[in-house]
């Protein structure tokens, strides 16, 4: 069933690769391609990972988590801030409150003390005029204006006077009590002022305190933005040095473009094609069936280290030569399954079903050398840098990683992918 649906989409692809090329490109522009040019240039000399760059590498996205989580750290002391400052705010009108609440009753004590003052010396008055017996009269008129006797009627009895001088006595306590209650009022509200000071103070305090936390941050944040922009700048130099390297290398095959071997055209061509008779092995093989493709396809990814991935060697076959329906040579001199260059084939070539000769022409020796190949330019961490050292040509890389997602998604295999 797997093969047939291989098998089936080969035909798929070539008929919708114009389709499958706008669909990739807005794959690219909407950011979801594993592998874009500027992530090129992990691999060395030597074939492996260049350690300045994944060391850089790792360093900026240490340097970029930092610095979002310092952000992020900002932003909510930023908050914390906010809500300091509405707290002093708030409290700062309450405190204006209590103090229109404080005028408002030392107002009022103010003017129960003048009453109760002139009440207490009228009733010290008149009490000391009786007594001494300079004004009965006005002290018996005293008590008739307390109790409302006298007017109109009968002259108070002595049980009426006593009560008449109990209840004025009464009265300036009552007063004395109630100016109590207001100086009682005032010191709480002069208490919960205290209170809400010592609130403006304490937020004061931690606003100030978080400022400088802030300004901390702030300076934090500066310094990894700049740590991270130099750190980018030198991934990029790194990049760009590693890009021009691959570009001067002899690629496994080639497109026309990136690689300078001296000359270009009828001349590169006549020279490759004489270095296929003279130097290398590049005979006629024996067909094999599109099956047979897949199974050394699959099994020459694994053995090279990214078995998983197999559908990215499955593609460079495609593009190529169409799984073997086109054996070359191109117009480069390129020939085989593969394609190589037989310039490259005289150091890349594999023997891989153990006959002893290397044939470019042989699906099962070129395959297993094209995922060598690849392996060596990156693979599998990086694929825009593997198979930009197979064909230096970026339009070459967004092409086989398209084939390999339209059959990755044909396998309906969601352990790897994305590639395009």
């Amino acid at each position: 069933m797997a093969w047939r649906m291989f098998r089936d989409g080969v035909g798929v692809v070539v008929k919708a690769y114009g389709a499958g090329l706008v669909v990739m490109l807005a794959l690219l522009l909407s950011g979801t391609v594993s592998a874009q040019p500027a992530q090129y240039g992990e691999a060395n000399a030597a074939g492996g990972p260049m350690p300045d760059v994944a060391i850089l590498e790792e360093g900026a996205r240490s340097q970029a988590a930092q610095l979002e989580q310092h952000i992020e750290e900002a932003a909510a002391v930023g908050h914390e801030i906010e809500e300091a400052q509405a707290g002093v705010e708030g409290a700062g009108v309450r405190m204006r409150q209590l103090d229109q609440r404080l005028g408002t009753l030392e107002g009022e004590i103010g003017q129960q003390r003048r009453n109760l003052a002139k009440s207490e010396a009228r009733y010290k008055e008149q009490v000391r005029a009786a007594y001494r017996g300079d004004s009965v009269e006005g002290f018996v008129g005293f008590l008739e204006s307390i109790v409302g006797a006298g007017r109109g009627g009968s002259a108070l009895t002595p049980a009426q006077m006593h009560r008449a001088l109990l209840s004025g006595r009464k009265s300036l306590e009552d007063f004395r009590g109630a100016r109590q209650d207001l100086r009682n009022t005032v010191r709480q509200v002069e208490q919960k002022r205290g209170d809400y000071e010592k609130a403006v103070r304490d937020e004061k305090k931690r606003t100030a305190e978080l400022r400088r936390r802030e300004q901390r941050l702030e300076r934090t944040v500066s310094r990894l933005s700049s740590n991270k922009a130099r750190t980018d700048t030198r991934i990029q130099r790194l990049r760009k040095a590693e890009r021009e390297r691959i570009q001067r290398s002899r690629p496994a095959t080639f497109s026309g473009s990136g690689w300078n071997p001296g000359s270009g055209g009828p001349v590169l061509r006549a020279r490759e094609l004489k270095i296929a008779r003279d130097e290398i092995v590049a005979r006629p093989a024996k067909p094999i069936s599109k099956k047979q493709y897949k199974k050394l396809y699959q099994r020459s990814a694994k053995k090279y280290g990214f078995g998983k991935d197999w559908y990215i060697l499955a593609a460079v076959g495609k593009v190529e030569s169409d799984h073997g329906e086109n054996m070359g040579p191109s117009s480069a001199g390129a020939m085989g399954p593969m394609q190589f260059l037989p310039s490259t084939w005289e150091t890349a070539g594999v023997d891989g079903n153990g006959d002893g000769v290397a044939n470019v022409m042989d699906p099962r020796d070129a395959i297993p050398a094209a995922a060598r190949y690849l392996k060596a330019g990156g693979a599998p961490k990086n694929w825009y840098a593997a198979l930009y050292s197979y064909n230096h040509a970026d339009w070459y890389v967004k092409k086989v990683l398209g084939v390999a997602e339209g059959y990755r998604r044909l396998a309906k295999d969601d352990r790897v992918g994305p590639y395009a």
